[in-house]
């Protein structure tokens, strides 16, 4: 019975420590947005967090990246008011050229680059 309950403790010990040690990784996505003055910044957010850009006028917009596939070659880029109200999104690939948004103010995103980093 000894050997049977200290078994089942280094099975739980073993698997304890393998969940704990097992990390979640979401991809950083970096975005260049082109905004409606013309002006373009580096946007970064993790994949299904949020980005923020102020224009010059001192409004803001929210941009939430969610990446498609594995090889991380493509998104969809949802944009937002700074209140969270919904403008639309836009599909974009990766190294590709910026992809014009069908929202009021219109934004140009393209995706500089896609990578897993804890």
């Amino acid at each position: 019975m000894r050997a049977a309950v200290r078994v089942l403790l280094s099975l739980a010990f073993a698997s304890a420590t393998t969940i704990s040690s097992a990390q979640t990784y979401s991809p950083m996505v970096t975005m260049a947005i082109t905004a409606p003055d013309g002006s373009t910044q580096d946007v970064v957010a993790r994949e299904s967090g949020v980005g923020t850009m102020k224009l010059k006028d001192g409004s803001e917009y929210l941009f939430r990246p969610t990446v498609h596939d594995e090889p991380f070659t493509k998104a969809t880029v949802a944009i937002f008011k700074s209140d969270s109200t919904p403008l639309g999104e836009v599909q974009v690939t990766k190294g590709a050229a910026a992809v014009a948004t069908k929202t009021t103010p219109s934004f140009k995103i393209a995706i500089k680059s896609i990578e897993l980093k804890k």
